[in-house]
């Protein structure tokens, strides 16, 4: 059964312990008068969402969709307890210098001045870690260099000597700190952090809901002729991933709350568009069409094409990346996106977990909080799995585990079919039980524009999904393991 074509899953069949029988095809959800609220209306931010959804809300507040961003000590000293505690304890011995700019590839500028936690504009995180960002107005100021030798992984700072960084107000706004903390005490990630892009250029859409990309736009454009004194402003409705990120804009609702003027996601009857709802943060760009540097989807509405806004990142067949395997399972995090919808290519249309969004197994109002034995599913993680696959659930769960069975890979080793040890999506296993993507034969290329067909350098690798859109483009597609073979 198609999701697309009545809004629930064979998951949800089961688990209600109903028979799948023909009927009438249900209309199309939203409607359009729906899907204009999403497109045009205005965010009205949880806080009014919680007057008539209080227990809802109540739930909400405790969750990880909370945590992404919050509130540091510059803003209030009521926020500084939103820094870990043993953070606070050990700031001092910390390397808390900014992240300025980028000088090429592998070097980057940062403060010769360590900033006071105090200065602390914003924590990015709280579940698995902590990153801290102060703000910068853009002027010349003295520096050390930033550099690293794994392509980003891990950053060393220079501190023998120092340099003179110019300034650059297109980087002024809030910047991040060359650190990165865990909640263990004392548990500092030595790879350190090197993002030299500030947090409303890069990720803010993804941490925050309702970011006004265009607001942001023009207050940069007017800072930089002087029009305006600073960028402190983010342009959010909410501080956390809240209401409006998945019903879409509330102004309507609020005004006159009823069902036809808000979005409920588990009714959206567009496959794309269903899985979009948590897709559009639970993914890893290449990069935004629209906004230099950013890596989230910032302006994207429910029922845009995720394509309307960014790329996703690349795929590597045969080769492997740090992003993904060889045969596309990811590799870091956010990439949940891609490791489902691979699901479409292995098993094919009619596959239920082709046609799955996230929120039909784990709860989105109590992600983190959940009463059973997961934290962010509906049910316990066997229960889940047992709706469809009943004795064989915990067989099948080693499909999460995209690590096991395979050999390990570490920088400059990426050839292999290793992903990532935990909350891997790719819902298919081979014939030794081990996580698998696509196989050589199912593997999507595009041939570059005057391209020759026989050198392998002028094809691109694309993900199956892909494929229509880049034939739209005049460019030749073909599927293999070598097309220039």
């Amino acid at each position: 059964m198609r999701i697309n074509k009545y809004g629930i899953s064979l998951v949800a069949v089961l688990l209600f312990g109903g028979v799948a029988t023909a009927g009438p095809a249900l209309a199309e959800y939203p409607s359009v008068s729906q899907a204009e609220n999403a497109k045009k209306g205005k965010y009205v931010g949880a806080s009014t969402c919680k007057m008539c959804h209080g227990e809802t809300h109540a739930n909400w507040e405790k969750t990880r969709h909370t945590m992404k961003a919050r509130k540091g000590p510059a803003m209030g000293k009521e926020f500084l307890g939103n820094v870990y505690a043993w953070v606070q304890r050990d700031w001092e011995k910390l390397d808390t210098h900014m992240v300025l700019d980028n000088k090429d590839k592998t070097t980057n500028y940062v403060t010769t001045k360590k900033f006071k936690v105090e200065d602390v504009g914003f924590v990015i995180g709280q579940v698995r870690k902590q990153r801290y960002a102060v703000y910068y107005d853009g002027a010349p100021v003295e520096a050390y260099l930033q550099t690293t030798q794994d392509g980003g992984i891990s950053w060393t700072i220079d501190k023998s000597q120092t340099v003179q960084f110019p300034g650059n107000k297109d980087r002024a706004g809030w910047k991040f700190l060359a650190i990165e903390n865990k909640p263990k005490d004392g548990e500092i990630n030595k790879s350190n952090y090197g993002e030299f892009y500030s947090w409303q250029e890069r990720c803010i859409g993804c941490h925050t809901t309702g970011f006004d990309v265009n607001a942001w736009n023009a207050a940069k454009a007017d800072f930089k002729e002087g029009k305006r004194k600073d960028l402190k402003d983010i342009f959010i409705s909410d501080i956390a991933i809240s209401c409006e990120a998945c019903h879409g804009p509330g102004t309507a609702h609020a005004a006159a709350p009823s069902k036809e003027n808000i979005i409920n996601p588990t009714k959206i009857t567009n496959v794309e568009t269903r899985k979009m709802v948590c897709n559009q943060c639970h993914t890893r760009t290449a990069k935004n069409l629209h906004n230099k540097g950013a890596n989230d989807l910032r302006g994207y509405r429910l029922g845009d094409q995720y394509m309307d806004h960014a790329e996703y990142v690349r795929p590597a067949w045969g080769k492997g990346s740090r992003n993904v395997s060889i045969d596309g399972k990811g590799r870091r995090d956010h990439q949940m996106d891609m490791d489902i919808r691979l699901s479409e290519t292995i098993k094919g249309g009619h596959s239920v977990h082709a046609s799955m969004a996230c929120f039909d197994c784990h709860d989105s109002h109590k992600v983190g909080i959940s009463a059973g034995k997961s934290k962010t599913l509906k049910k316990g993680t066997v229960e889940t799995c047992a709706a469809c696959h009943q004795g064989k659930a915990e067989a099948v769960l080693k499909v999460m585990n995209a690590g096991e069975g395979w050999p390990k890979y570490k920088y400059g080793e990426w050839g292999g079919e290793g992903g990532r040890t935990s909350r891997t999506h790719v819902f298919n296993l081979d014939a030794q039980g081990r996580s698998y993507g696509l196989s050589p034969d199912k593997y999507h290329w595009a041939l570059k524009k005057d391209g020759d067909a026989t050198k392998e350098a002028d094809w691109l690798a694309i993900w199956p999904w892909e494929k229509a859109s880049y034939e739209q483009k005049g460019l030749k597609v073909m599927i293999g393991a070598t097309p220039w073979m």
